[in-house]
């Protein structure tokens, strides 16, 4: 910023606050509570009417944050008259995986990616690192985004965010949410069984119109997978309702006032929109008869227990499995910490803290996996792969140490 414009800024709040306090005497004293300046993030006193202040005190508050709010907008004004990006592509801190979907048919808006404030520069090196984890973890093997949006859904015990339609009050005709147990049937429509008393209930029975949020079970943030269901939900008839009920109880079993007389089985008959969320440059859709048409993940039945044993016992194995099969065995070190978030017939997602950063990662099987005894040997097959490359890598470090000259 010039100093020209500087010293008009300055002029300018010394003449506003002194026409200020000669037509209508005040002073600054503390508030109930403070009121946090964003641009500064500053704490202001709020004004309220007494005696006269001090002119000079008066100014001398109120001008530094002005300069400092006009410095901050001129450095951002200069970095961008140069021509210079100061700040990082936004991206996974682990993988470099940038926050947008760059496939097409994915994203035909061709819609940016997020703009992340504060976000650490990357060093050539470690960009490179990236570049071959993200390449390795953009070539792993996956179910398809049906199959994962069906075993998604599938989850035991699931609970997901229903929003429908207000029908009265001052919000009528405005989006509400509830938290809701859900089941599937054998098509993956979302069963529900909702009390007549519920507010939810009594807005689909004017408006069927809704959609279903759903998340992964071990769901933490944005790196993690949802998918969001719209169509209408409405009861089920008496007389067609009994199997949807059991299937319900089967998938909530402690759910014992489901079977009270005042609670009604419903469903999304109709699904007209299927859309997905698998984390940091997954994001899409697929086409209701698509979703439907999909085959759940057989591994959906065994895989909570089987991480939770890896993940209590075993995770100094996990973090091998990290470091020595993702990218070319050499990129990822320093891991504090590697957790199995979910688990499928073609291999597992690990979330991933190390120095600098976390996120998620893929690890494949070495082959296709839908049986439990099969689980447990293809993670023998990785761990020995593991530890033959460990081994390895000791190896070469100790002989590049023996034929350095002696200090």
């Amino acid at each position: 910023m010039s100093h020209r414009y500087t010293s008009q800024l300055v002029l300018g709040l010394l003449v506003y606050y002194a026409t200020f306090c000669i037509e209508k005497p005040w002073s600054f004293v503390p508030a109930r509570g403070p009121a946090l300046q964003p641009q500064t993030h500053r704490l202001l006193h709020v004004a309220t009417p007494a005696s006269t202040p001090n002119f000079l005190a008066v100014s001398f508050i109120a001008v530094p944050f002005c300069m400092v709010a006009c410095q901050r907008k001129a450095k951002v004004v200069a970095s961008r008259s140069s021509g210079v990006h100061r700040q990082a592509e936004a991206s996974d801190t682990v993988t470099g995986t940038k926050f947008e979907e760059d496939d097409k048919e994915k994203n035909p808006q061709g819609r940016g990616g997020h703009q992340v404030k504060g976000m650490q520069e990357v060093d050539p090196e470690t960009a490179a690192k990236q570049a071959i984890v993200r390449e390795q973890q953009q070539n792993c093997p996956r179910l398809s985004w049906a199959e994962e949006m069906r075993t998604i859904l599938a989850q035991q015990k699931g609970f997901a965010t229903l929003s429908t339609v207000a029908q009265k009050g001052s919000i009528e005709g405005f989006p509400t949410g509830s938290i809701v147990g859900f089941a599937v049937d054998e098509k993956g429509r979302p069963i529900f069984v909702f009390s007549s008393m519920s507010t939810h209930t009594k807005n689909l029975q004017k408006d069927a119109r809704a959609s279903l949020c759903v998340t992964e079970s071990s769901f933490q943030g944005a790196a993690d997978a949802r998918v969001v269901l719209t169509g209408e939900v409405r009861r089920v008839p008496k007389g067609e309702d009994e199997d949807l009920r059991k299937r319900y109880m089967d998938s909530h079993p402690n759910a014992y006032w489901a079977m009270f007389g005042d609670f009604a089985v419903y469903r999304m008959d109709d699904i007209l929109d299927v859309a997905f969320v698998g984390g940091f440059a997954r994001a899409g859709g697929v086409t209701p008869e698509e979703y439907c048409a999909a085959e759940v993940d057989p591994c959906v039945a065994f895989a909570e227990p089987v991480m939770a044993h890896m993940n209590n016992d075993h995770e100094s194995a996990t973090i091998a499995y990290v470091q020595y099969l993702v990218g070319s065995g050499k990129e990822v070190r320093g891991v504090k910490s590697a957790k199995m978030k979910s688990l499928d017939k073609l291999g597992f997602n690990v979330r991933v803290v190390q120095e600098g950063g976390e996120g998620v990662l893929r690890i494949p099987f070495p082959e296709p996996v839908t049986e439990r005894k099969n689980i447990k040997l293809a993670i023998m097959e990785m761990s020995k792969k593991c530890a033959e490359i460990a081994e390895a890598e000791a190896a070469k470090t100790k002989a590049a140490e023996s034929e350095e000259p002696n200090m």
